[in-house]
């Protein structure tokens, strides 16, 4: 029988408070992750660059929604060679959503596109609620060679 060998994974965590400008330190710690694994193609980082950012966005938008106090973020990203997931902790408010029925609203909204987009970028999108805690999981696999 032939041993299998485990696919070398990397690992980034991120913590910060529910703030627009943490966008761009999540954003950092992808740009990160690029610099250090150059080979994934460049389609796929900016799908998953794209859906992380408005997963990310969202939480920032509303889940401190009818809170008196910031939330805070953790981000885990998890690379392998044919993969890559953001997994979002955040302590706000329960989203009160529908993943599955997300679509792009009129062309003359003037927001709502996001969780549509990411749900059409990601390969996979999930959304939970653990506790008192929201759990958002976004993947792309590689797509490209």
């Amino acid at each position: 029988m032939r041993e299998m060998t485990a696919r070398p994974q990397v690992t980034r965590k991120l913590t910060v408070p529910g703030r627009p400008a943490s966008l761009h330190e999540i954003h950092d710690t992808i740009q990160s992750l690029w610099a250090e694994h150059t080979g994934f193609p460049a389609a796929d980082r900016m799908r998953f660059e794209t859906a992380v950012i408005e997963v990310a966005g969202n939480i920032v938008a509303h889940a401190a929604d009818g809170l008196a106090r910031e939330v805070a973020i953790e981000m885990t990203l998890t690379f392998s060679p044919d993969s890559v997931t953001a997994c979002f902790r955040d302590d706000g408010g329960a989203a009160e959503l529908d993943l599955a029925g997300a679509q792009m609203p009129d062309t003359a909204a003037e927001f709502g596109r996001g969780l549509a987009l990411t749900r059409a970028l990601a390969d996979d999108l999930a959304y939970e609620r653990v506790g008192a805690t929201n759990v958002w999981t976004v993947t792309c696999r590689r797509a490209g060679p």
